[in-house]
């Protein structure tokens, strides 16, 4: 397989004004308004703010259909099909746009999770390390890679965390490739069958997303 895969990443500050103005799609507007906590609707309405802006530099009126694996795409009558993934942390939102099915994963760098054990205890790749590379001074940035790989071939594969961490093959799953971001602040995977032709990496703050 193959084919272009843009990455979009957005960054959003906490004195960015967020609210359901941000919102363009009615379901997104009617899913917000359903949503109590006030961190929680921030958030949603951050990760999909940032999709919109991002899918309608692809196609101007579309609407989002599930493959028998559950995976997102967008179709749309003035272009081809278009699959996306998505993921947040803290204040980060990564978009992945490609042609080809297509998973991702993004991890902030400083979170109170300790990768490493749960690498270590769920993860035999990153378990059969020897202690040399355990021992380093790069063991927390060499977790945080193998994570971040694993939730995007979950993704990519319509799985579930809970089933690969326990060891429960999927027929359906398949073979793929990925490729490594890495930022000042996070990390980011990107997963597709065959292999990862990156065509761009886009950073847009927050601000400029509310404000189009």
């Amino acid at each position: 397989m193959g084919g272009w895969t843009d990455i979009w990443i957005s960054r959003i500050k906490d004195t960015d004004e967020v609210s359901i103005l941000a919102l363009l799609r009615e379901e997104d507007r009617e899913r917000y308004e359903k949503i109590i906590p006030p961190k929680r609707k921030r958030n949603f309405a951050f990760r999909r703010a940032v999709l919109n802006f991002v899918l309608q530099h692809y196609v101007k009126k579309y609407s989002i259909k599930r493959d028998a694996n559950g995976k997102p795409y967008v179709v749309s009558s003035d272009s081809e099909n278009i699959y996306f993934n998505s993921s947040s942390s803290a204040g980060l939102c990564v978009v992945a746009v490609s042609v080809e099915v297509i998973g991702v994963d993004l991890e902030v760098r400083h979170q109170s999770v300790d990768l490493v054990s749960i690498c270590e205890k769920y993860l035999p790749i990153f378990s059969e390390l020897s202690d040399v590379w355990k021992e380093s001074r790069i063991v927390k940035q060499l977790a945080m890679c193998t994570w971040c790989r694993m939730e995007s071939f979950v993704k990519l594969n319509g799985l579930t965390l809970h089933n690969v961490l326990f060891g429960q093959k999927n027929k359906s799953e398949r073979s793929s490739s990925d490729i490594i971001i890495s930022g000042n602040d996070f990390v980011c995977a990107v997963s597709q069958f065959g292999y990862v032709e990156l065509n761009k990496i886009y950073h847009v703050g927050f601000e400029k997303i509310h404000h189009e």
